[in-house]
């Protein structure tokens, strides 16, 4: 496994670019280490290695789990999609691997790919584990608050599990933190698709207590007539 990931690192590194990666800076609020791969790169990178780990679940995730423990976004980007790949072979108890590789999450992007990619799956296996997910919004972790939220980004898109959303939702409307206001607001948004109007209903309840951000965000897919805003419907 070392020496794979060995490999992988150097491969990344091979292909890093500087004036990239200062561009990628700018997309970041928080400071980050990257060396800035594109994301055709780092799939590249990923679809590479992929068949060194296939089959073998237990490989896949050492690996992806010594890359996510790394403070270069690209490295844990890469481990983030060889387990994208193992999709197939995941079960609910996966949830577990995935909340602690929370812990290492310094970015959007990142925790954006482990939780509608990864901890979505489990989800989907188990809805239950939503219990877990409603345990995160109260996190003092901002990145396990946000991917409380968008762990449901995928199942809410698809019109499942309402609910649910409106549960999680309803943990983080007053969220101070953007990056989580962001990540529910997105939730949201991705919900209204196939339920426009319990969503409209739901931000007119709250369009007093969350922020003008969530309204805004959670909004952008409803008919114009019916977006909530924080000074007017419009």
């Amino acid at each position: 496994m070392e020496s794979l990931v060995s490999e992988i690192r150097a491969e990344i590194q091979k292909l890093g670019d500087p004036g990239e990666a200062e561009k990628s800076k700018r997309f970041f609020k928080e400071e980050i280490e990257t060396l800035g791969l594109s994301a055709s790169k780092v799939d590249a990178v990923a679809n590479r290695f992929y068949p060194r780990v296939k089959g073998d679940l237990s490989l896949a995730i050492s690996v992806a789990a010594e890359l996510m423990s790394s403070s270069v976004l690209d490295e844990a980007s890469v481990g983030i999609r060889i387990m994208k790949r193992m999709v197939h072979l995941f079960t609910p108890k996966l949830f577990d691997v995935f909340d602690s590789w929370v812990h290492h999450l310094t970015n959007w992007a990142n925790t954006d790919g482990l939780a509608t990619w990864l901890i979505a799956e489990t989800i989907v296996l188990d809805p239950s584990l939503v219990e877990r997910l409603l345990e995160w919004t109260i996190s003092e972790n901002r990145w396990r608050r946000r991917a409380a939220a968008v762990s449901l980004v995928p199942i809410a898109r698809r019109g499942e599990m309402l609910d649910a959303v409106f549960s999680v939702a309803n943990r983080l409307m007053e969220d101070g933190d953007d990056m989580v206001q962001k990540g529910v607001g997105w939730l949201l948004k991705e919900a209204s698709k196939e339920h426009s109007g319990e969503v409209r209903d739901y931000l007119l309840r709250w369009r007093k207590k969350t922020s003008a951000l969530v309204l805004r965000y959670a909004s952008e897919k409803l008919p114009n007539g019916m977006r909530v805003l924080k000074t007017k419907l419009a």
